[in-house]
């Protein structure tokens, strides 16, 4: 009967430490992976900004608009599309002369407009280039390259950030004699093409005998994403482990 009541507390004792183990954080494995991708622009983008000063505002805007509207007229004749003309700026600032130990002297206002420009054949990038400069753009003068396919190669530089995420913690969790379990989560930043500017001297381009040359070259994208596993014990040897001899 003692026999019997030992193995019946016994079992209940089982039972409860099972029952409770489901609560415990499982093992887990969290690594970080880059994916990069290399590629040819197929997209340029031409930058370029006017300002133009006037004693009122209206005056200002007035001057600051003739240009615009020039510039528009001879990117039209070079073949651009209107749909690739898009303002990325307007301000409108007043202007002070600042002297030591005198109250600020108001010299008028400051009306400034930046374009940008989306050029399908980089072959006339310079040529646009200098067309806007001779329109009168005047200031933010700088140029960038993109691709058309941005989606697919950031689809592209997640899968090789996941692989080598899972090729790292694979190697850490066999390495150490489990093996990887059930994905649990993944972080991941949106991405957001921030394409290089690479800035130029408005008066370098209207001094220039010829079109600025523009090469594309390659451009870089990298993705970074972070990865947890579960990690899976149940492989794992139930009797101690003989210790490890190097062989000779």
């Amino acid at each position: 009967m003692r026999k019997l009541l030992t193995v019946v507390v016994l079992l209940a004792t089982a039972g409860f430490a099972t029952a409770a183990s489901p609560t415990q954080t499982p093992p887990s494995i969290t690594v970080s992976g880059n994916g990069k991708v290399v590629y040819v622009p197929d997209v340029g983008y031409v930058h370029v900004g006017v300002s133009s000063n006037g004693w009122t505002a209206a005056e200002a805007w007035k001057k600051n608009a003739e240009i615009v509207k020039k510039i528009f007229a001879e990117l039209k004749k070079q073949g651009i599309d209107e749909k690739d003309l898009k303002t990325s700026n307007i301000s409108v600032q007043p202007r002070y002369e600042y002297k030591k130990d005198e109250q600020p002297k108001f010299l008028g206002y400051t009306v400034s407009y930046d374009l940008s420009v989306t050029v399908r054949k980089l072959d006339q990038m310079g040529e646009l280039l200098d067309t806007a400069v001779e329109a009168g753009a005047n200031t933010n003068v700088s140029i960038s390259f993109g691709c058309s396919k941005i989606d697919e190669l950031v689809d592209e530089a997640r899968a090789k950030a996941v692989a080598e995420a899972r090729k790292k913690a694979n190697l850490y969790v066999t390495g150490a004699g489990a093996r990887l379990g059930d994905v649990l989560g993944i972080s991941d930043t949106p991405y957001a093409p921030q394409y290089q500017r690479y800035n130029i001297e408005p008066m370098m381009v209207k001094e220039a005998k010829d079109n600025l040359p523009v090469m594309a070259g390659q451009q870089e994208l990298t993705i970074t994403l972070t990865v947890t596993w579960a990690i899976d014990n149940t492989k794992l040897p139930k009797f101690p482990l003989e210790p490890y001899e190097k062989a000779n």
